[in-house]
């Protein structure tokens, strides 16, 4: 019955539906230049790059929480995960 299930309704919307819909979606702000994660400053009510401390080229993606922390451990390590963003 599960392969039924998988077949009729596909595995990428299983996995959109698994990690993003009933689990844990998490909204993130991306440089679309360096494709770097930003984050949220309070005192300019704006999103911020971290490469130069601006908001131009700032854009707001919805990624699931373990792709965020895996992301944040990964530069903890000195690795440092890109998003190459396109327009759609």
């Amino acid at each position: 019955m599960e392969r039924d299930c998988l077949i009729a309704y596909g595995s990428s919307m299983l996995l959109l539906e698994r990690l993003m819909i009933s689990s844990d979606e998490f909204t993130v702000h991306v440089d679309t230049k360096s494709g770097l994660l930003g984050w949220w400053d309070a005192a300019r009510g704006t999103a911020v790059s971290p490469v130069d401390r601006s908001s131009e080229h700032m854009a707001t993606i919805k990624i699931p929480y373990a792709c965020k922390l895996l992301f944040q451990e990964l530069q903890s390590m000195n690795i440092v995960p890109r998003l190459k963003l396109a327009d759609m």
